[in-house]
């Protein structure tokens, strides 16, 4: 019953809309980690892959599934080497990351000595970037790493260093000025190590990349953006993006009760009057998060109907009460391709109070068709 439908044609049009924005002399790094942010990998590629020009994923098993499927240009690992494991184990898995050419993370000497074994196995060349943790202290070389690092790979003949980029932390907060000491930080790195001209740069995310246009370097990645969602409501209000995806689901059942009825786990919800409570399949066990409890709101056609009670596992209930024609067997929109409908992506994140990020990826259910719904 649950439903995930999603555009290529917004994404598509979401890609030439940044596009047009950043310039078209800057590289093109689509984002599509977590199941291309909750929208099906093996749905999307192909689109995103016509029109940018590298892809990034964050892990091998995620690099491994987009060679499988048929993607064959530059693909960037964002996870260091050694989150492929240890010993035996990491250099056979990074021996065929190498030969399927997926340009691997370093980010000290551990990963090069990886990444040096795993190429002597693959009997091939590894090409790598070096991630500087220019202060967001999640991964990365701190800056005085960074030339030693530079140094064993320029003595490594099995490795060539293909680029240098960094992380921001705070690129989509009003106060950016972090931001900007971050990207201080590294272009000092850059204009010491002599890295321009010869490698790849990269530092700005979506936020970074619609607002900042020192920081777009060679190439930018872009990921939220992309599926037609702005990482806070401020980020280039001006771009007419196109949401991609929306979650429909349909009403299983209908309650009629009196005034005084108690509804969900725990009794949360009191009805003030006789109503209709209607049940909708999808919960947080299909990434419909709990936290939307007596908060969140779903489309029946151009009405709207509060969630009232606690969010189950894999069902909600609605108040159809000033709703009367809808019956059971009606669509419910949970999640609206419409960035203005209080059951947009970003609606729903600030009645959760979390980001939009985690309303697409925690929608990893078994139970949810993937359809495209044009081409």
């Amino acid at each position: 019953m649950l439903r995930i439908e999603v555009s290529a044609a917004a994404i598509a049009h979401n890609i030439r809309v940044l596009r047009d924005e950043i310039g078209r002399d800057v590289r093109f790094c689509a984002v599509v980690k977590s199941n291309a942010y909750g929208h099906g990998i093996n749905l999307v590629w192909p689109v995103i892959a016509e029109h940018a020009d590298w892809l990034a994923v964050a892990s091998a098993d995620e690099a491994v599934a987009l060679r499988d499927l048929g993607y064959a240009g530059p693909l960037l690992m964002l996870f260091c080497a050694r989150a492929c494991g240890v010993e035996t184990e990491a250099i056979e898995l990074l021996a065929e990351l190498i030969r399927r050419d997926v340009i691997l993370t370093v980010t000290d000497p551990a990963d090069v000595e990886l990444v040096k074994l795993a190429a002597i196995a693959a009997d091939t060349h590894a090409a790598v970037h070096l991630e500087l943790d220019s202060g967001m202290t999640r991964s990365g070389a701190a800056p005085d790493q960074v030339f030693p690092i530079l140094d064993t790979i320029g003595e490594t003949p099995e490795i060539r260093l293909d680029g240098l980029y960094t992380h921001f932390a705070t690129a989509d907060e009003k106060d950016r000025s972090f931001m900007h000491q971050q990207l201080d930080m590294t272009n000092e790195v850059i204009t010491i190590s002599d890295t321009t001209g010869s490698t790849v740069l990269h530092c700005a995310n979506s936020a970074a990349a619609a607002l900042c246009p020192e920081a777009r370097m060679d190439m930018v990645r872009v990921g939220l953006m992309m599926y037609g969602c702005r990482p806070a409501p401020h980020i280039a209000p001006h771009l007419d993006l196109m949401p991609a995806l929306r979650l429909v689901s349909g009403i299983m059942q209908i309650h009629e009760v009196p005034r005084d009825t108690r509804v969900g786990y725990g009794l949360t919800y009191t009805c003030e009057r006789p109503s209709r409570i209607g049940l909708v399949a999808g919960g947080y066990g299909d990434g419909y998060l709990r936290a939307l409890s007596n908060s969140g709101v779903v489309r029946i056609g151009n009405a709207v109907a509060p969630v009232v009670g606690r969010v189950s596992m894999d069902q909600i209930s609605v108040d159809l009460t000033d709703l009367p024609s809808v019956m059971v067997g009606d669509a419910v929109e949970l999640i609206a391709n419409d960035g203005n409908a209080p059951n947009s992506v970003g609606g729903l994140a600030k009645a959760a109070a979390t980001i939009s990020y985690e309303i697409l990826t925690r929608m990893a259910s078994h139970r949810m068709e993937r359809i495209l719904v044009d081409a």
